[in-house]
């Protein structure tokens, strides 16, 4: 009977109209601290967030998270680990929400519920995007974009499309940006989401008007604005006139830029943004620079600064430090000038010496890995010292016995007359000779040879699957142009296999012999292989340390290939979407790794099979004189570490 009262009240509570808060709130001090309590601090929560009560958001889903985990309610848990992070995140307070988001998470994966960890993946990186941290916030992303492709979610796989593109843009990656945001704009399109539409359109725009796009950046904020004001989405509104004054400020419109941006302001100055308020008052306040009004400026640059020391944004607030203290010079306000230029070199130094630290931190962890794969080496290279000086001993006694039979044999050949004998002993002298010359290079060609033989094979499967096929079907149409009357779509079609053909020479030409590889080097060579993984879905990382010196040429074009065909298995087996490349030079030993995160292979079973290469791949490192370990296994990615000896 009381949990029939305590449910009434709640419901009563939550019809109210003019007092539903309060009522809630009385509602719950009746309440015993049961998981009834937990769910009617929920709906209190969501009271708070519909008026945009942030303290009192923050307030209650504390006491709902505290109250959770002491009942060991773990849906309650669940729930309010989520509602106090983005409360925090709300209130600009990302570096305190991340932690939650992140606990969350791994709820989430250890039920196996990937919907709401891609929910997490998806909060947490836009937490980190707030904070100005970008590879962070990818990574997250991209990890959101493939659990709602699995799920089979297009609404979310939108929105998720809009924030990387938001990050590629702001990495200044355009190309990139635009088409993320067009593949975004295409689902909404398709769902008939008008506010998602919105979104895509202002993203749009945003990443055109830094190319001097200007019309159809404006067209395409005009019809995100003209949706946010028929669905009365002022916040929304407010970051359209935001942005529409910050393309009329790159295409030096300073009137209209000024009017659109007072708009967004007018909002703002209500309901703060994160993402919009300290760059708004920053331009309005280099507006005022330009009219030489410094007062005005002032004002709005310290309020660009207090909006960016509220919300995390240290590398925008040295910009904004800088404009303040030459404006407050300007004013005659030198004091007030000196003391904003100190803050800022301080912002600066304790950014730069993060940085360092961080990228300390990460160079000795790969030095360390570096150096424990040096010294195995080393131990690897003492044994096969001792093992080539064993083989010298065996070799110079087989030359020995060589000797005395091609002594043995030149005396025969003069004492004996007959012409046949002669020639007989003269072929065996000669197959005696090319054994010596190849037991005295056999341990540097054996890999070499080994290898060419396979590139050979792999060139003739090439001219064979693809040219040769190319070219049968050009015969064919040929043989058909004689039998038909209309040969106008023959000829069509055979121009285009003719073009195909050409096309498929040129790719196995650049095979051979990459021309990238001779204009700009082994990094050049890379990087192009790294943007042709990006074109078929796999996103790269490509990492070269202490690589000072240019590599001799022919260890180069092996470092390539060797590379190359890991590739080309990450493409055609390991269904991956993400890899990282590293060629790592320390003293005479290059150490190269390659990673992906595909589904992995078990290196013993598949010995032998000629689609992955692997044999193609160990002769190239042994002709090299290297050392490849393969780390392995289905379903766990690939990790490939190659040292190879350089001098």
């Amino acid at each position: 009977m009381k949990k029939m009262i305590f449910f009434l009240l709640l419901f009563c509570a939550c019809t109210c109209v003019g007092q539903s808060i309060d009522s809630l709130k009385q509602a719950i001090e009746t309440m015993p601290e049961d998981t009834n309590r937990v769910l009617a601090y929920r709906a209190l929560f969501f009271s708070y967030y519909d008026q945009d009560q942030r303290p009192q958001m923050l307030e209650t889903a504390d006491k709902g998270l505290t109250l959770s985990r002491a009942l060991r309610f773990d849906k309650g848990v669940d729930l309010f680990l989520f509602y106090k992070a983005t409360a925090l995140d709300i209130a600009g307070r990302g570096q305190e929400a991340i932690p939650l988001f992140e606990e969350g998470l791994l709820l989430a994966q250890k039920k196996g519920d990937q919907s709401v960890a891609a929910s997490y993946e998806l909060n947490i990186g836009t937490a980190y995007y707030t904070l100005g941290n970008l590879d962070k916030a990818l990574d997250h992303f991209l990890n959101a974009y493939a659990l709602y492709k699995s799920l089979n979610k297009p609404q979310n796989l939108s929105k998720v499309l809009n924030n990387i593109g938001i990050i590629y843009r702001t990495q200044g990656k355009k190309d990139r940006a635009e088409a993320i945001y067009k593949e975004s704009l295409a689902i909404k399109q398709t769902l008939g989401d008008s506010l998602g539409i919105a979104a895509s359109c202002q993203n749009l725009a945003a990443v055109l008007s830094t190319v001097e796009r200007e019309e159809e950046a404006l067209n395409y904020l005009q019809q995100a604005l003209a949706i946010y004001e028929k669905n009365k989405r002022l916040r929304d509104a407010a970051g359209c006139y935001a942005l529409l004054g910050q393309i009329y400020f790159n295409f030096g419109k300073i009137p209209e830029a000024k009017e659109a941006l007072l708009k967004a302001k007018s909002v703002f100055d209500q309901a703060p943004s994160a993402e919009y308020v300290s760059n708004i008052y920053r331009l309005l306040g280099t507006i005022s620079v330009s009219e030489k009004n410094y007062s005005l400026a002032e004002t709005y640059f310290l309020k660009s600064a207090e909006g960016a020391r509220q919300y995390g944004q240290l590398d925008r607030l040295w910009d904004i430090l800088n404009e303040l203290s030459k404006t407050q010079n300007q004013l005659g306000k030198h004091p007030a000038a000196y003391s904003s230029l100190r803050e800022a070199f301080t912002l600066r130094d304790s950014i730069v010496e993060k940085n360092r630290l961080a990228l300390m931190e990460e160079l000795q962890t790969k030095f360390d890995v570096a150096q424990k794969d040096n010294q195995l080496t080393i131990q690897q290279l003492s044994l096969e010292r001792r093992t080539s000086e064993r083989n010298s001993l065996f070799i110079a006694a087989g030359l020995l016995i060589l000797l005395a039979f091609g002594i043995f044999w030149g005396l025969k050949h003069r004492i004996r007359t007959n012409k046949k004998i002669a020639e007989q002993e003269s072929t065996l002298q000669k197959q005696q000779i090319r054994q010596l010359e190849q037991e005295k290079n056999l341990a540097a060609l054996n890999a070499m040879v080994e290898g060419a033989e396979k590139e050979r094979a792999r060139i003739a499967a090439d001219l064979h699957d693809g040219l040769g096929g190319l070219l049968a079907s050009v015969k064919a149409h040929f043989n058909q142009l004689h039998q038909s009357s209309d040969t106008s779509e023959l000829q069509s079609k055979t121009n285009r296999l003719i073009d195909d053909a050409a096309g498929e020479v040129r790719r196995i030409s650049h095979d051979m012999m990459p021309r990238s590889l001779s204009v700009a080097g082994l990094s050049g060579a890379l990087e192009d292989l790294v943007a042709d993984l990006e074109k078929q879905g796999i996103h790269c990382t490509l990492e070269m340390i202490g690589m000072g010196k240019p590599l001799e040429e022919r260890t180069a074009l092996m470092v390539y290939r060797i590379i190359q065909e890991l590739c080309n298995n990450m493409v055609k087996h390991a269904q991956a979407n993400q890899a990282l490349i590293q060629l790592i030079q320390a003293g005479q030993t290059l150490t190269l790794i390659v990673e992906d995160n595909g589904k992995g292979f078990d290196p013993v079973s598949i010995q032998g099979r000629p689609g992955l290469g692997l044999n193609n791949i160990e002769s190239r490192v042994q002709f090299l004189k290297g050392r490849i370990d393969w780390d392995t296994a289905p379903g766990r990615g690939t990790n490939v570490t190659i040292s190879i000896p350089v001098f």
